[in-house]
């Protein structure tokens, strides 16, 4: 019995390996088109899943419940406010209408009920204190959005509130007219001539039926393509955020029928359909976002390949091996500079460095803050100094990746504390005396020990 428990052990863990290997292979690039596809595709459904057992895509997901109940209302109404002044309101409800889909027969109702409701708050009417609290609530919701956003795109920095202010209400007011702009053309399109013109053609009738199909998958994909290029604080690829959005898109409309299914079952017991239709909505609205996220996840995995491998949050480097890794990635950004070479982006200065990209992105986010290199405008972006590096030494940028965040710890107190500090002191003092005049350009002095590689 033993013996066959060991058996199986082994050849899950030879199926294991067998996988592990093939999707991870390092000439995937030279793969057919088709194969190539098909290892991308694994590797991003495998990172998703990963992120999932993880927990954090669930959990932003419930914060995101509240926030949702919060800040919902206040930005329908400063939408309803800005469609009413254009006089097109009424677009609000198809709107809504396509968001509620997967909620069924129940969509209708719904949308009537969040209408009315808004309607009644006639924003036009109310104090510039009411007003104030309104614009509050919606840019507090969309800092909240914005934060699970950045979460999945390893974003370490959010917007400004000044940015924020701009670029939200920016979003609030032309996400209105979009939405007019699209309906007007859809009606355009859905008319009599368009109508007879397309029955008359031998395959009208196919091309009705297709168009009738494909356009709301589209126009919705679209939708949250853009919402993916938005929202996190960082250039986001049309391409990837597309294809998150389609993959979102069809999750959605799949959702449909398991709503659909369960409101029909609870009308046959009336006695708890208003509490089981609040309960499934505020499912709704979880199951809503953790869909949203897991899009933008997978938008996230297409523009960098290289992240599916990694694992969020994973950082088992050591202090030494911190240090080491800053500099390396100093000397080879200061390096290529004054050797006239292209700047490299992340991943190729991972590759280059043979370390893993989570630490990576660590250790430039550093060097970033203590002012030596800069990210360019470039897609993605590359890294330069900022500043002249002829006489750049190791000792100077060592020193400033031990201490940029020094006041944030508190001053030395206790005798053991101070035991550590003047420690500390003369090991700067040390360091300084026998390796101060060390520049990023002299070359090495040994070849490394091959102990301290950094994976």
């Amino acid at each position: 019995m033993s013996l066959s428990i060991t058996s199986l052990q082994n050849l899950i863990t030879q199926v294991k390996a067998s996988i592990n290997g093939y999707l991870w292979q390092p000439d995937s690039a030279q793969l057919p088109v088709w194969e190539r596809t098909a290892v991308r595709s694994s590797q991003i459904f495998v990172a998703i899943i990963r992120d999932l057992l993880q927990g954090q895509l669930s959990l932003r997901a419930m914060s995101l419940v509240f926030t949702t109940v919060i800040g919902f209302f206040p930005l329908l109404a400063l939408t309803f406010t800005v469609l009413k002044g254009l006089g097109v309101h009424n677009a609000l409800e198809p709107a809504l209408l396509t968001l509620l889909q997967p909620l069924g027969a129940e969509a209708e109702t719904f949308t009537a009920e969040i209408l009315g409701y808004v309607d009644a708050i006639q924003v036009e009417l109310i104090g510039i204190t009411s007003v104030g609290l309104l614009l509050y609530f919606v840019l507090d919701m969309m800092r909240k959005i914005e934060s699970s956003f950045n979460y999945i795109w390893s974003v370490r920095q959010g917007r400004s509130w000044a940015s924020r202010v701009s670029e939200y209400l920016f979003a609030v007011i032309v996400s209105p007219l979009l939405l007019f702009l699209s309906i007007t053309i859809s009606s355009s399109v859905n008319t009599n001539f368009f109508s007879n013109l397309l029955e008359n053609l031998s395959y009208g009738i196919f091309i009705i039926e297709f168009v009738a199909f494909i356009a709301p998958i589209l126009l919705m994909s679209l939708a949250f393509a853009f919402a993916y290029s938005f929202l996190p604080n960082t250039r986001v690829q049309f391409a990837s955020a597309f294809i998150g959005g389609l993959v979102t898109t069809i999750i959605w409309k799949l959702m449909g029928s398991v709503f659909q299914d369960f409101f029909i079952a609870s009308a046959r017991e009336s006695i708890y359909l208003a509490f089981a239709s609040v309960v499934a909505v505020m499912f709704f609205v979880y199951i809503g976002w953790l869909v949203a996220l897991i899009g933008s996840s997978i938008a996230y995995y297409h523009q960098y390949p290289s992240k599916t491998r990694a694992i969020r949050g994973e950082n088992n480097l050591s202090i030494a091996q911190h240090e080491e890794l800053g500099l390396s990635v100093a000397a080879a950004i200061i390096n290529r500079f004054n050797a006239g070479l292209a700047p490299l982006d992340e991943v190729e200065l991972a590759q280059t460095l043979s370390g893993h990209p989570i630490v990576i992105e660590d250790s430039l986010l550093a060097l970033e803050k203590i002012g030596l290199i800069s990210r360019t405008a470039d897609e993605p972006p590359c890294y330069l100094p900022t500043k002249s590096v002829a006489s750049c030494t190791l000792y100077d940028v060592w020193k400033a990746l031990r201490s940029y965040n020094a006041d944030t710890l508190k001053s030395a107190t206790t005798n053991d504390q101070l035991l550590v500090k003047d420690f500390y002191k003369v090991l700067d003092e040390t360091v300084k005396q026998e390796l101060g005049d060390k520049k990023f350009s002299d070359g090495t002095v040994q070849q490394a020990d091959s102990g301290g590689d950094i994976k």
